[in-house]
């Protein structure tokens, strides 16, 4: 595992952060092209969420759809623990750069703004691409490089990342850039769901953390990912943003009759 997998996962692994709510999670199948993806995933299909997490999309997965077996798989043992699972459902730790699964043996691969996160986001594609089935689909969601959060991502992470690693860091931060933060996501959210939405303070907490606490994270363009499709041997059926354009998604088929990689 490469130093940016391992901050990674001891990150993950003391925060294991769940800012899941209503308005969070109808967002996920609303207006994204994952709601796309769950429809086309069959009756005995099997599903992947690779960098589940706490489960939001897991079980959004397991609940909107008829397949025979839905994954979460992490890297990070902490935020596992905290997925609370639906029958039907297989938790797995792992690396997306190194799958403990059998080439072409999934319908439909999710991959939530993960392999920004890797260090490596072209082999974590290619090895999701790889564990797809052929005919498959899969969604894939990163940071959009022509975004604004790029900027406030590599201005404002390392100092709040410094003064979170210093004792009484994260109450300082709690106190004087929580506020101002949940003052923008309240403005962001009004424009995008027409009311604000109700955070509890540990919700917005680790809504915030998850933003700018990070250890690292990359950001592309829509061209360069459809580069890392074509070459991986995938059609993109379909593209789009969310959040006001800070992630940009893609459906990717897999072509058929390709070896695996």
């Amino acid at each position: 595992m490469n130093p940016i997998g391992r901050a990674t996962r001891a990150f993950y692994d003391r925060y294991s952060y769940d800012f899941e709510t209503a308005e969070h999670a109808s967002m996920q199948l609303e207006g994204s092209l994952l709601g796309e993806a769950v429809r086309r995933v069959p009756a005995d299909g099997r599903v992947l969420d690779a960098g589940c997490g706490t489960g939001l999309a897991t079980r959004l997965l397991r609940a909107h759809t008829s397949a025979k077996r839905v994954f979460g798989l992490d890297l990070s043992r902490g935020s596992l623990r905290r997925n609370r699972t639906l029958p039907g459902t297989t938790l797995v730790q792992g690396d997306i750069l190194n799958l403990p699964l059998a080439s072409d043996s999934i319908d439909l691969v999710v991959s939530r703004g993960v392999i920004m996160t890797t260090g490596a986001p072209e082999r974590a594609f290619r090895e999701l691409v790889r564990v797809t089935r052929p005919g498959g689909t899969f969604f894939v969601r990163v940071y959009n490089a022509d975004n604004v959060y790029r900027h406030v991502y590599e201005i404002l992470g390392p100092p709040c990342r410094a003064i979170a690693s210093i004792p009484g860091g994260k109450t300082a931060l709690s106190i004087l850039v929580v506020p101002p933060f949940w003052l923008v996501l309240q403005l962001l959210v009004l424009v995008l769901r027409g009311r604000p939405i109700a955070m509890s303070p540990s919700v917005l907490w680790n809504f915030f953390a998850d933003q700018l606490l990070v250890p690292h994270n990359s950001f592309h363009t829509a061209d360069e990912v459809k580069e890392w499709g074509r070459r991986a041997g995938c059609r993109c059926d379909a593209e789009g943003s969310i959040t006001m354009g800070q992630q940009i998604e893609f459906l990717f088929v897999k072509e058929r009759g390709l070896a695996a990689a």
